[in-house]
């Protein structure tokens, strides 16, 4: 007789919601890391950094895109947590404008960000 099938255990929606949070914090510090990293790459005029940096930044934001709408929230929130923190607004305003470009949210937070970001969002 063959082995039973395995079923996933069932997760409540605030477990679910409180995993997706801390994925998405990870997943867009991360991001922040290679938006300081693309800053550096620019600053020395490291085409090939550049390049390889950007690549990076467009895998994340293809990947998030794939769950897009059990990420967006997580994201909105990951951005409202962290308003003293400009530098910090890259990776949900990047991942927004690449994976939500007509989101309120979007608008709202591409808004509020630094003229440093602002530039460096409209060089992507």
């Amino acid at each position: 007789m063959p082995p039973a099938p395995r079923t996933a255990p069932a997760f409540s929606a605030e477990v679910l919601l409180a995993w997706r949070l801390d994925l998405v914090t990870r997943l867009l510090d991360d991001v922040n890391v290679l938006g300081e990293a693309l800053v550096a790459a620019m600053n020395e005029q490291d085409e090939a950094s550049i390049a390889s940096t950007r690549a990076s930044l467009d895998r994340f934001a293809l990947a998030m895109g794939w769950s897009r709408d059990k990420f967006l929230p997580a994201i909105v929130t990951y951005a409202k947590d962290r308003p003293e923190f400009d530098d910090d607004l890259f990776a949900p305003a990047f991942i927004l404008k690449s994976i939500a470009p007509d989101h309120p949210e979007t608008a709202a937070l591409l808004a509020k960000v630094s003229q440093d970001v602002g530039n460096l969002l409209t060089r992507l």
